[in-house]
C-alpha cells in the first residue's frame, strides 16, 4: 500500500518508487521530492530503506546535501533478496527545520538468481549429451552491474566441468556429459563491487541413452536438391544395427561411374558400430556431421556438373541400398 505524504505547513515530503508489489531491480530509483522549502534551502536529506516499518534494521541510511528540491536518488547497494523493505525521507531545512516524509512499503526485493532449467525437485532427463542450462537474474543498476556468472555441473558431488564470466543466462556445456549418471549444477552470480550470490539446482538431471537402432538403414540425403540458400552440401544420416558393420558411401553417375567415396572419408573409418551417424553435435550451429556429405566435388576436387547422382550404400555383405540426389551446380 502505498501511503501519502504528510504535509506541514505548506511543507511536504516525498520519495516516490516502483508501485508494483514486486521491485523490478534488486537496486531501485527513488524520486525524492520537496514541496513548500524553496526558501529553506539547502536541503540535508536522509534516505532510509528498512525491514520493517519501524525501521530499527535498516538496510540503506544515506544523508546527502542538495540545493534541489526534486533528486533522483539511485540505490547501488543491492537489497537483499526476497526480502520485503520500506523507505523514507527525512528531511532538515537550513532553518533547521525537521520533517518526515510518508512511509511506503512494502515492496518485495525480487529473487537475485533462479535457475530454470533443468530445477525440477524430482529430477530431469535428457537425451542428448549437452543439455542447454537455463537461469535468470534480477535486473541491477549499470552503476554496479552487469551480472558476471560462473557455471559447474558435479556428478557426485565433484565438479564434472565448469566455466567463468559469462555475461549470457544460458549455457551449454562444450563437451558430451555421461549417460546413465546424474548430475547437479550451480550457479554463481558476483557484481563488480564483489556481491555475489550462488544457488545450486533443486534435483538432478540424468543424460538417457537413447537405445540402439535395431536396423542399419541410409535415411534420405538433405537438402536435396542442393545447394540452396543454407547449404552448399548435401547430408547423409544413417543407422548402424547390430552387430556393427563396414560401411561404404560412394556418389555415382547415372551411368554408374564413381564420382567420389564419402565412406570412407579421410580418417578412413570403415568399421562401424552399432549407433546413429551423421547428425550434429547437441547445440552445434549445423545439424549435420561434416563427415559424412557431399559437396558436388569429385574425387579430383573439381565441381562436377548439374543434374542427377546417386548415393550407394553397402554395409557389409548386403545388397546396397541408393538414394537420388539432385545438384543444382554452382
Amino acid at each position: 500500500m502505498l501511503l501519502l505524504p504528510v504535509a506541514l505547513r505548506g511543507q511536504s515530503v516525498t520519495l516516490d518508487g516502483p508501485t508494483s508489489s514486486v521491485l523490478p531491480s534488486i537496486t531501485p530509483a527513488l524520486q525524492f521530492r520537496a514541496t513548500g522549502l524553496a526558501n529553506a534551502r539547502p536541503l540535508q536529506v536522509t534516505v532510509q530503506i528498512a525491514t520493517g516499518t519501524d525501521f530499527g534494521v535498516l538496510l540503506l541510511d544515506s544523508t546527502f546535501t542538495t540545493m534541489d528540491t526534486s533528486v533522483t536518488v539511485q540505490v547501488t547497494r543491492p537489497l537483499p533478496s526476497e526480502t520485503g523493505v520500506y523507505w523514507r525521507a527525512r528531511v532538515r531545512t537550513a532553518n533547521g527545520a525537521l520533517i518526515d516524509g510518508s512511509t511506503y512499503g512494502p515492496r518485495t526485493v525480487p529473487a537475485w538468481l533462479m535457475l530454470i532449467t533443468p530445477n525440477s525437485p524430482t529430477g530431469n532427463s535428457f537425451d542428448v549429451r549437452r543439455p542447454l542450462l537455463v537461469w535468470r537474474s534480477a535486473a541491477v543498476s549499470p552503476l554496479v552491474g552487469p551480472w558476471r556468472y560462473d557455471v559447474e555441473v558435479l556428478a557426485g558431488g565433484r565438479p564434472e566441468l565448469g566455466v567463468s564470466g559469462l555475461t549470457d543466462t544460458t549455457y551449454r556445456p562444450i563437451s558430451d556429459l555421461q549417460a546413465n549418471t546424474s548430475y547437479r549444477w550451480t550457479v554463481r552470480a558476483s557484481l563488480r563491487n564483489g556481491v555475489s550470490t550462488k544457488v545450486a539446482s533443486a534435483g538432478t538431471f540424468v543424460i538417457t541413452d537413447p537405445p540402439l537402432p535395431t536396423t542399419t538403414l541410409l535415411f534420405q540425403n538433405f537438402p536435396n536438391p542442393f545447394p540452396n540458400s543454407a547449404s552448399f552440401s548435401t547430408c547423409f544420416w544413417f543407422d548402424v544395427g547390430e552387430p556393427g558393420a563396414i560401411i561404404t558411401l560412394d556418389i555415382l553417375d547415372l551411368r554408374g561411374t564413381l564420382v567420389k567415396r564419402v565412406i570412407p572419408g579421410n580418417d578412413g573409418t570403415e568399421r562401424f558400430t552399432p549407433g546413429r551417424y551423421g547428425r550434429g553435435a547437441p547445440g552445434a550451429a549445423s545439424n549435420c556431421d561434416n563427415r559424412f556429405i557431399w559437396d558436388g566435388t569429385a574425387a579430383d576436387g573439381r565441381v562436377v556438373a548439374p543434374g542427377i547422382y546417386l548415393a550407394r550404400f553397402q554395409a557389409s555383405t548386403a545388397a546396397p541400398v541408393f538414394r537420388r540426389i539432385v545438384f543444382r551446380g554452382r
